[in-house]
């Protein structure tokens, strides 16, 4: 509700509750290959850069996660490069977030917690980029995904392990957490506070004279700020897109395939009978008996269910074979002897006794190879192109991964071959601002930015199992600023506004002083030597201000408001070297919330959710104190400087 309780959960939140998917996102990515030595192994693919319990967390584990986590930042901020996201805590983050995952896996497993394997196959099943065109779970599709990412099925199955075991632990950390009313009083009271006062804007413009600044000057500034101007990496991709409709054409079933089709399903196309099916279980056969009598005397299947405290349940048209699946041989004997509009049974299943009504008794007639031709066709025709389409990128991997080219595939396959001009990671040409990529690359992009320079084409699913793309990153321009030249008017008013910012801080700071020794803020402004606006009055509340918080969009003046003393005055410089401001701080109105109960009520549900995380977050060290945690600094320290190099 308020910006305290963000932060709070900002911090807390960030060290759990991502945790349980960081190892999932670490084996998302090919293996980055860095070396050294130290006493847990080297710094490659088999080195260890920490012991967690009985488990080991490799360097090549860790430099996958910081990669991909690195190029997920980078797709929201597209002037972030890996060298600021290490230096800013992105490598030791997750780090941590790993050893967290793992120690919370290994202490589950030392008492005798399991992730077992339907579990696990139920949570693969689940994940979108496996499944078919049906919604269902597709090995085919599976197989290929984590062909194309260069993972295998144990490190995918230990992964889920892991976060399932984190599941189940963590879920029950926090809940029931306390919270004492008067903790939750003065924090609600904050929401109710508002504050009045008064900001002076001081423009760097206002102190820029109209002359062309020194060359020099300039050339100085912008080697100076060069970091400010720095164009993000950009990829130059070249890419062949092919979809299942290259084979419409070239393939038809033949008619030993059709006569084939129709000899292994002849079941489906011989007559059959499906019956409408109603159904009582009860757990013993004397209470079925009873029942059936019931039922006989006149009584509703529904109303003699009913009167023993059950329910009859529609199963609704039904074949023989079907039937035997969801109860049994004897049940389904039982309903498919009895007339229409009979009662069947008591007969048992391995739920219980079943009573049956037979409600309809439907009879479909037999089709011949001619009646269905044009339906096996069909289904014929769709499965041998769906089978072709995946034959073809399967060999085109293949075919990449012994060593082809592109323009190799590209002739092969009579594909047309596109060009990307040099594109940021969220597709857009800094040298374009009107470019605009095909909707392809939105899925072409994120392949494009994770593989290495030299790393083999790629094959991209766009739309599963209908379209692809075949692409391979020609060209990798580095993040780098611009020649000045190229943008010498930018930085030269960047450089003027960066002088006069000089000036209308000194200003600024003589104002605020001023302001502080009993001045009014009119008189100061007036006083200050140079022609400024006019002083704005300025009032909110904490909950307006909590509200433009989440909406990201609180001015900092506002934001500075409410963290001064009543009648002081601070200045606050503004953005991109805009000017000065001078903040000051007339009437500080408490807020009172003992009668609020709404207030009172959401303010101690957020507290039990910032305490319930902090539990957790205990838990988690508890787990790691007990499985025990041991880091290899030297390997860590090498990885580091490798990833910091390799920018």
């Amino acid at each position: 509700m308020i910006s305290f309780f963000r932060r709070i959960f900002s911090s807390k939140l960030g060290l759990f509750l991502t945790l349980c998917f960081v190892g999932l996102i670490a084996i998302a990515f090919a293996t980055a290959d860095v070396s050294s030595s130290g006493t847990f192994g080297g710094v490659t693919g088999t080195g260890t850069a920490a012991k967690v319990g009985d488990s080991k967390l490799t360097t090549a584990e860790l430099s996958q996660s910081v990669n991909n986590a690195f190029r997920g930042e980078q797709r929201e901020n597209t002037g972030l490069d890996l060298k600021t996201y290490i230096n800013g805590g992105g490598f030791d983050n997750v780090l941590e977030r790993l050893i967290n995952s793992f120690a919370i896996a290994d202490f589950g497993t030392k008492y005798g917690m399991t992730a077992g394997k339907r579990l696990v196959d139920g949570e693969i099943a689940n994940i979108s980029a496996f499944q078919g065109a049906d919604g269902q779970f597709s090995e085919e599709n599976f197989r290929r995904a984590m062909q194309q990412q260069g993972i295998n099925e144990t490190q995918l199955r230990d992964d889920f392990t892991r976060n399932l075991l984190a599941d189940q632990l963590l879920t029950a950390a926090g809940f029931g957490a306390a919270v004492p009313q008067k903790l939750v009083v003065p924090y609600a009271s904050l929401l109710l506070e508002s504050r009045e006062g008064q900001i002076a804007t001081i423009p760097s413009v206002a102190f820029i004279k109209n002359e062309k600044p020194a060359k020099a000057a300039v050339e100085a500034f912008y080697a100076k700020n060069a970091s400010r101007y720095t164009i993000p990496e950009r990829r130059t991709i070249r890419y062949a897109l092919f979809e299942k409709s290259r084979f419409n054409d070239k393939i038809k079933p033949t008619e030993k395939e059709i006569a084939g089709y129709y000899k292994l399903n002849k079941a489906r196309y011989s007559a059959s009978e499906t019956r409408n099916l109603t159904q009582v279980i009860v757990p013993t056969e004397a209470a079925a008996k009873a029942l059936v009598d019931k039922i006989n005397a006149g009584t509703s299947i529904d109303q003699a269910a009913r009167s023993v405290g059950l329910s009859a349940a529609e199963v609704g048209s039904v074949n023989k074979a079907d039937f035997i699946n969801s109860a049994s041989q004897a049940v389904a004997n039982a309903a498919f002897t009895a007339p229409e509009g009979a009662i069947a049974g008591p007969a048992q299943s391995a739920l219980g006794w079943h009573i049956v009504k037979v409600k309809e008794i439907k009879q479909i007639p037999g089709r011949t190879l001619d009646q269905v031709r044009t339906e096996i066709v069909n289904e014929l025709t769709r499965s041998k192109i769906e089978e072709a389409m995946a034959d073809l990128t399967i060999r085109l991997e293949d075919e990449f991964a012994d060593g082809a080219s592109l323009d190799d595939i590209v002739k092969a396959e009579q594909l047309k071959v596109e060009a990307t001009p040099p594109l940021l990671a969220n597709g857009q040409n800094p040298d374009d601002q009107n470019y605009k990529p095909i909707p392809e690359m939105q899925r072409i992009l994120p392949v494009a930015f994770a593989v290495d320079e030299d790393s083999d084409p790629q094959v991209v699913e766009i739309i599963p199992g209908q379209q692809y793309a075949a692409i391979d990153v020609s060209e990798i321009t580095e993040a780098a600023p611009p020649p000045l030249a190229k943008i010498e008017q930018l930085v030269t008013r960047d450089y003027m506004l960066d002088q006069g910012a000089k000036k209308a801080k000194a200003v600024a700071d003589k104002i605020a002083k001023a302001v502080s020794s009993g001045t009014s803020l009119s008189k100061a402004v007036a006083d200050a030597g140079v022609k400024l606006p006019r002083p704005e009055r300025i009032s909110s509340t904490r909950a307006e201000l909590a509200q433009q918080s989440q909406q990201g969009q609180v001015p900092a003046p506002i934001s500075l408001m409410f963290s001064m003393a009543q009648g002081t005055a601070k200045a606050l410089a503004a953005p991109r070297d805009q000017g000065w401001f001078v903040v000051v701080l007339d009437k500080l109105n408490r807020g009172d919330a003992t009668k609020r109960d709404d207030l009172l009520q959401a303010t101690q549900t957020q507290f039990k959710q910032v305490i319930g995380n902090e539990y957790t977050s205990q838990f988690v060290n508890a787990m790691k104190a007990d499985v025990g945690v041991e880091r290899n600094e030297k390997a860590l320290t090498a990885l580091k400087n490798q990833l910091l190099g390799g920018n």
